[in-house]
């Protein structure tokens, strides 16, 4: 049903701007404005990081603050995260956790939004190597993050509503991918207070999107199910709906857009 997530989604109050700041402080490329949203590429991965310009504009914190779970995180070749390279540009960090697997921190945007960061050691299920001389300081978007109350039911949710594939479950938490897609999600359960809290801070603004190459056909289906949030639409050329979880967890869905190549003259 879905080939991949295709991009994770941030609120800010002025989107150039944003921008500007993504490309110029953790060397993101822009891709493409489109009306109040604007793409940009993590280094070569495959999903798109696209700020929403919003009113009422409230930042995206964290899922769960003392968990240090964010909305989604990005995956970086150095070990010590930038952090005290971001820290002399001004940019807000947290202190940095480390286990036999990874290296983790969160950081804040000028907008007050918080992204993870990752680094995977050599022998964890998602480290990649990096080929060249100097890594990039971000690679690509690791991981998307679930609130999920009951673990277990998620699972079964996601698996056969969306047709994702249970990848890793570790106990108080799954990873599942989409497609054959590099990103995934991973599932942190939370007590019923902190899942609610985490719910009411997205203020209906979906933070990742899930792409289909048969958009109006996978419409029809989940309608059928009675999981669309809205209808199927045009907005700034794409083609998009949204879904809910039974957890209340919004969704955007969004079609396969066609490579344009241009023909040399």
């Amino acid at each position: 049903m879905f080939e991949r997530i295709d991009r994770v989604i941030l609120p800010v109050a002025d989107v150039k701007r944003a921008a500007q700041w993504y490309a110029d402080e953790l060397e993101f490329r822009i891709h493409r404005y489109r009306g109040r949203e604007i793409d940009l590429h993590v280094h070569r991965g495959e999903a798109l990081l696209t700020l929403t310009e919003v009113r009422p504009f409230r930042p995206r914190k964290h899922l769960h603050e003392d968990g240090h779970v964010p909305c989604f995180n990005f995956y970086t070749h150095w070990e010590d995260l930038h952090l005290d390279w971001l820290r002399e540009r001004g940019v807000s960090t947290s202190e940095a956790m480390l286990d036999p697997h990874m290296n983790v921190a969160e950081m804040a945007d000028p907008d007050g939004n918080v992204v993870g960061m990752c680094h995977e050691k050599a022998g964890s299920l998602y480290h990649t190597p990096h080929e060249g001389p100097l890594p990039p300081m971000f690679h690509r978007v690791l991981a998307v993050f679930l609130p999920v109350r009951d673990l277990e039911s998620s699972i079964a949710w996601y698996v056969g509503m969306l047709g994702f594939k249970l990848h890793n479950h570790w106990g108080q938490g799954a990873d599942l991918t989409v497609g054959g897609g590099e990103t995934i999600v991973t599932m942190i359960a939370m007590s019923e207070e902190v899942h609610g809290e985490a719910i009411a801070g997205m203020s209906d603004i979906p933070y990742y999107s899930l792409q289909s190459g048969r958009i109006h056909e996978t419409y029809r289906k989940l309608q059928e199910r009675g999981v669309t949030a809205d209808e199927c639409t045009e907005q700034d050329g794409v083609i998009q709906f949204h879904v809910r979880s039974p957890e209340g967890l919004l969704m955007r869905i969004s079609e396969k857009e066609a490579v344009i190549v241009e023909q040399p003259r």
